[in-house]
């Protein structure tokens, strides 16, 4: 469907993608993750033809530049100041030939006639964000791509629109979508794709990168500070709060230290931790890509 080969971007002297090579086949659901500056926007827009290549090219992009097959949902919502909900509505639904119906857009965004009869710009953030989907659905799109679609929603409204995503797979639909929530990328996709300074470091399913645990992280009380000290050739460490957390891919030789220390393990706590999970630490403090 959407091969693209040996992609670089560069802004000015800086390397912003480097050699990106990805397929995108009909039906895939793809997320796209990585810290803040790893080129996510970037490869975004430079798939739609908002950013020139350095070099490399795309194929199949004449569907990504269709508007009547390729939907873009971007980060931030704005709509047009004094419009009702509905009129705005109406304006895309003369957009295209085979537009949702209001009783489809309703569906997915559970607005009554009040909300339909308020300006746009006057309903909550996670409103907006419910409506935005619904535009960026309206015109039926073979490929959708969301960047962070569910900023701002509430509980509920990402429950639904977690629904409404496993229905557009159902149906066949080719996604590709961008978000800082772990639960969200492993429940939603078929294939995780990591980007760490314009890199694809992973291309893979979220079960594997789940199960690529090399590392362990272990909590313990901050009283036990002091023998921290003594694995700190095998193991890194820093105080969260009251406690101490440490990550290691060697923790029988840890254990082994703290046993000969005679430390308890009643308030010990070991787990996995997977690429997953490191790349969505890491997503969580610096959350707004600026590259």
């Amino acid at each position: 469907m959407i091969t693209i080969h040996n992609l670089s971007k560069d802004i000015g002297k800086k390397h912003i993608l480097k050699h990106i090579n990805l397929t995108i086949n009909k039906g895939d659901a793809i997320a796209l993750v990585g810290p803040n500056g790893a080129g996510k926007s970037t490869l975004i827009d430079c798939l739609l033809g908002n950013k020139k290549l350095t070099s490399g090219d795309i194929d199949g992009q004449q569907l990504i530049l269709d508007h009547t097959k390729t939907s873009v949902l971007y980060q931030q919502t704005y709509f047009t100041p004094n419009m009702k909900v509905y009129q705005i509505i109406e304006l895309f639904q003369n957009l295209y030939p085979n537009a949702l119906t209001k009783e489809e857009i309703k569906a997915i965004t559970l607005f009554d006639d009040a909300l339909l009869n308020t300006e746009a710009e006057k309903i909550s953030g996670g409103q907006k964000r419910i409506l935005d989907v619904a535009l960026t659905l309206i015109g039926r799109p073979e490929f959708i791509i969301l960047d962070e679609p569910t900023v701002g929603m509430d509980t509920s409204t990402r429950r639904r629109f977690y629904d409404l995503i496993k229905t557009l797979k159902a149906e066949g639909k080719t996604i590709l979508f961008t978000s800082h929530y772990i639960e969200e990328v492993e429940s939603l996709s078929d294939r995780i794709v990591v980007l760490h300074k314009g890199e694809i470091i992973r291309d893979s399913t979220p079960r594997a990168l789940r199960e690529e645990s090399t590392q362990k992280q272990i909590v313990l009380p901050k009283k036990y500070e002091n023998v921290t000290k003594q694995i700190s050739d095998i193991a890194f460490s820093k105080i969260e709060g009251e406690y101490i957390v440490i990550h290691t891919s060697l923790v029988d030789e840890v254990i082994k230290v703290w046993i000969d220390q005679q430390i308890s393990f009643e308030h010990v706590e070991i787990t996995n931790e997977s690429l997953l999970d490191r790349v969505f630490k890491v997503v969580e403090e610096e959350r707004h890509e600026t590259v």
